[in-house]
């Protein structure tokens, strides 16, 4: 172990010599909120996807112990993780997955045991993702739905976040916890950690309850220094299709509404981001 260790830092070493002559950082965005089943797996695949059709470079790290992401994007069995990652036992590039728009470091059946250590430095994912940032321009982090060493970790390392929720009377309890987490990792390990902005899905703005509660939802984020993307996501079978089949929402269903709505919300993040 301390060999592997050691050869480890080595690499680590070489590569943060050779990234002094680049510029180019990649952008690290997680998608977060304290709660399940809010589409916060969805959002990362399609941002993730639709980057790479822009011809981005980008990783997707799926922080999240059912490994939804590693699934949705047909890996079944993998020989490196990012479980072996956060164990120091190999690199970055030694357990990423080329698919088809997006690098994938995926995750296995002992991330879970990352969560319930009491050993894990909140800084670890940002130390060991630091030496390849100039490898990529973005890198999208689906979150677990449940505060714990992933989620803060994954915070910790990310330069934005955005935060996907239903238009339902409970994302404000859900926003209200996620902010009280993000400013207490601003107040202590990440000072510049900003929120990229809150994505409405499954919105129908016929509907009075959804424009209600999207108001209410709008009050909220003013109070985070934050604001709603323009773009939402529309409701559609599309998605759990896509999903099911593990193939990119961008190539199964071009022409649906979540697809065109994702889209949209990709073009206005970059907006945000690179101005």
């Amino acid at each position: 172990m301390a060999l592997k260790k050691q050869y480890y830092n080595n690499k680590i070493t070489l590569l943060k010599y050779d990234k002094k002559e680049s510029e180019n950082m990649a952008i690290t965005i997680s998608i977060a909120l304290q709660k399940g089943g809010v589409g916060k797996t969805t959002t990362a695949l399609a941002l993730a996807s639709t980057l790479g059709f822009k011809k981005k470079k980008v990783l997707l790290i799926d922080m999240d112990g059912q490994r939804d992401s590693t699934y949705a994007s047909g890996i079944d069995t993998l020989e490196k993780s990012i479980t072996d990652v956060l164990g120091e036992t190999c690199a970055v590039p030694d357990a990423v997955i080329k698919c088809k728009y997006y690098d994938l470091l995926g995750a296995d059946e002992f991330l879970p045991n990352v969560e319930l250590s009491n050993n894990v430095e909140s800084t670890l994912l940002k130390t060991v993702l630091k030496p390849y940032k100039n490898l990529y321009d973005y890198i999208i982090i689906d979150t677990p739905p449940a505060l714990g060493n992933l989620s803060y970790m994954s915070l910790v390392a990310s330069d934005y976040v955005v935060i996907p929720t239903e238009p339902r009377p409970f994302a404000l309890k859900g926003l209200g916890t996620l902010n009280n987490t993000i400013q207490s990792i601003k107040e202590s390990l990440n000072p510049d950690l900003k929120v990229l902005g809150i994505l409405l899905i499954k919105y129908h703005n016929r509907t009075i309850l959804n424009r209600d509660i999207k108001d209410m939802i709008e009050d909220t984020a003013r109070d985070m220094n934050t604001s709603v993307f323009n773009a939402t996501i529309r409701d559609g079978i599309a998605v759990p299709e896509a999903e099911t089949m593990r193939v990119p929402l961008i190539d199964y269903a071009k022409s649906s509404k979540p697809n065109i709505d994702y889209k949209a919300f990709t073009t206005e993040l970059l907006k945000k981001v690179e101005g």
